[in-house]
């Protein structure tokens, strides 16, 4: 870990993907072989990842998963039938990779990604899931020649500084994992601009493009303890709540469609028994239930407005927040929205570096609600004191590694469900 470590999470800028093919070819092409699924996307990869790698699973099908960022412990990026790489396995492989002449100019996606493709090859996985870390045409994952699918889920603003600042821009960027010939689905809650984009890039790779027709998708039920729908005559029952759930299990259900036409045979029945099954850390994931407390890593536009939906169906007040962000994020338009929810917010620092310094974010609230900076170690039980004086619920929210600290964090790890 220390080695892993000692990488930036990026390296040096990349213009093509000369690097990860340096590496992987001085460890013999451990890409070669496999099957894949690749996803990329603003928001909804890890959830349409675990929807249909989950299916895959149910169905008996050894299946790769291959996923950023860490939640809990490093080893959760890289599984194998939802079980993580042991760390001895880890050690072993990560001293292959050690010992490649251009290892020490890779970044720690890329030497992360060596190993998991190195496990999964090793372990002959009938199936291997990827999902893309940032982009997609110039990611590590795009090595990948001939994936049975290419998926793009829902694309918005985000790593603008990479991607570009307009939506077409970025839906551009993730459009490149699309390979000639193969086929591509695309998330139904796209705007137009995106379809645009991704129509083009498929007819020029002449790749079949799907969309899940939302007009079939019927919502029985939705709530904070799950959604119910039914999808091609097919009743799923979710227990990640949220509208942007279910369109990420409508993408997933025309993935295993998909599967199913290269011979990987996942029924109906598969996919129900495992969508009921599926919590992905950090996704709307309730971790206390008196008062609820729920915990989102939610940190753009898009995932914020995801989380005050759901904040706004579970119809419980006071609503209290307890909101980390970082610097890198546009971390003011993100607090303007969960204002619309908001009852009273508390702000922390101190999970991350590059925190917002919560007596900062307190500004970006204060003009529409209640607002305070505490320490982060006290939070949650302020937090649960003030929701506990009505009906109330609290959220934690603002970043992926405010999420990382309560689900690694003692006191919050014996709270939990």
């Amino acid at each position: 870990m220390a080695y892993i470590q000692s990488f930036s999470k990026s390296g040096a800028p990349v213009k093509d993907l000369s690097r990860i093919r340096q590496l992987l070819s001085e460890l013999d092409d451990p890409q070669n072989g496999l099957n894949y699924v690749h996803i990329a996307g603003t928001n909804g990869k890890g959830s349409t990842l675990a929807f249909s790698s989950a299916a895959a699973i149910e169905a008996g099908f050894k299946t790769g998963q291959f996923t950023s960022p860490f939640m809990v412990c490093y080893n959760d990026r890289i599984r194998i039938n939802g079980k993580n790489i042991p760390d001895e396995k880890l050690a072993e492989l990560c001293t292959k990779v050690r010992k490649c002449s251009v290892s020490s100019n890779c970044s720690q996606f890329e030497v992360t990604f060596a190993i998991a493709l190195l496990w999964f090859k090793e372990e002959k996985c009938d199936l291997v899931f990827l999902e893309t870390g940032i982009g997609g045409t110039l990611d590590a994952t795009n090595i990948i020649e001939t994936p049975l699918v290419s998926v793009i889920t829902s694309v918005s603003p985000d790593h603008t500084a990479l991607l570009g600042m307009t939506v077409p821009e970025i839906a551009s960027h993730k459009a490149g994992i699309i390979k000639q010939g193969c086929p591509v689905i695309l998330s139904a809650d796209n705007i137009d601009s995106v379809v645009e984009v991704v129509e083009e890039t498929a007819r020029r790779k002449l790749s079949q493009l799907r969309i899940p027709d939302f007009c079939d998708c019927a919502i029985k039920s939705e709530s904070l303890e799950g959604t119910c729908f039914r999808y091609h005559s097919m009743e799923y029952n979710l227990r990640m709540p949220g509208l942007h759930q279910v369109y990420n299990a409508l993408t997933a259900i025309e993935i295993v469609r998909t599967l199913s036409m290269h011979g990987y045979l996942i029924s109906a029945q598969n996919v129900a028994d495992a969508f009921q099954a599926v919590q992905v850390p950090a996704r709307v994931q309730q971790i206390w239930d008196s008062p609820k407390v729920v915990l989102d890593g939610g940190h753009n536009q898009a995932s914020v407005l995801a989380l005050t939906e759901v904040i706004r169906t579970a119809d419980k007040s006071p609503v209290v927040l307890i909101c980390g962000m970082l610097t890198s994020k546009d971390y003011r338009t993100a607090c303007h929205i969960l204002t619309q929810v908001a009852d009273y917010v508390i702000c922390v620092d101190g999970f991350v570096d590059g925190a917002v310094p919560a007596h900062e974010l307190v500004k970006c609230f204060i003009d529409y609600c209640p607002a305070e900076a505490v320490p982060l170690s006290d939070a949650l039980e302020i937090a649960k004191g003030i929701a506990k004086m009505g009906d109330g619920i609290v959220a934690i929210t603002g970043s992926l590694y405010l999420a990382s600290y309560f689900l690694t964090n003692d006191e919050s790890r014996k709270s939990r469900l």
